[in-house]
């Protein structure tokens, strides 16, 4: 999971008024407007590049889906909010089982809070909720979810000293299938890419103040795919970086962290 920005959301012209004309309408129409959220997955996708808001996988072939974040059964008056829209793929928006797991995951409809009781009944009380599910579009909470050297998602706070935070990031983990198996595969095979790219450049590093160009070009060539697994448009860039954090201390990896 990475920030992303809703701030720079484009809406389609003419968008505002079709949603405000939806908005109008009988409360149990709804459906018979679902072309005012859906015309704006494809602005919704360009912030992330193309990628689920939650998983950071690339959709170049999944249908995808406009998700609202507060669900449409339970937060009627937000069905046509662009704030409560993000763009998610199947796996992170729908429920299903994960076949070599046999887990459940997928947000469908949840929408757990610390205290069910504030609950709320209108958009004003929405800022006296406390949602449980991690926020991607509020840039404090993706990291809030770390991942250990498998590729497998795991809270960055203890249970014991930030039990609430924890439990965010663990609910957030099974409700978005953060840990389904091929997801973590793909992680643990990124992981292994990453790990020999920056060998590959140690090696070279010390070489490099011999001025010989072959040497220099060897080395900026691993450095630049480094760079590009951890951009921000890049597949699982989140964990892309998190894994070359966890490197360094091999000399370079702190100037390409803070370069790239």
């Amino acid at each position: 999971m990475r920030y992303i920005n809703l701030d720079q959301l484009e809406l389609p012209v003419g968008w505002q008024v079709r949603a405000d004309a939806a908005i109008a309408d009988e409360p149990g129409k709804i459906k018979d407007h679902s072309d005012v959220w859906r015309d704006l997955k494809r602005p919704l996708m360009k912030l992330s590049h193309d990628k689920c808001y939650y998983c950071e996988i690339v959709q170049e072939r999944s249908d995808g889906a406009v998700d609202h974040f507060r669900p449409k059964s339970k937060y009627p008056w937000s069905v046509f909010s662009p704030s409560n829209y993000r763009f998610a793929c199947t796996f992170c928006n729908s429920v299903r089982s994960d076949k070599e797991s046999e887990k459940t995951g997928g947000k469908g409809d949840n929408f757990p809070l610390h205290d069910e009781n504030k609950r709320a009944t209108c958009c004003a009380d929405e800022a006296n909720e406390g949602p449980i599910l991690l926020d991607p579009c509020k840039p404090d909470e993706p990291g809030l979810v770390d991942f250990d050297e498998t590729g497998r998602p795991i809270p960055t706070y203890s249970e014991e000293n930030h039990a609430g935070r924890n439990r965010r990031a663990a609910e957030s983990i099974r409700l978005y299938h953060l840990d389904h198996s091929d997801l973590v595969d793909k992680r643990k095979t990124l992981a292994v890419s990453i790990t020999r790219k920056i060998d590959a450049a140690d090696r070279l590093f010390p070489l490099t103040e011999s001025g010989n160009v072959d040497i220099d070009n060897s080395f900026s060539e691993h450095v630049r795919a480094l760079a590009d697994y951890i951009s921000e448009g890049a597949e699982l860039s989140a964990f892309a970086r998190r894994i070359v954090a966890g490197r360094r201390d091999v000399l370079w990896v702190e100037n390409l962290l803070r370069s790239a």
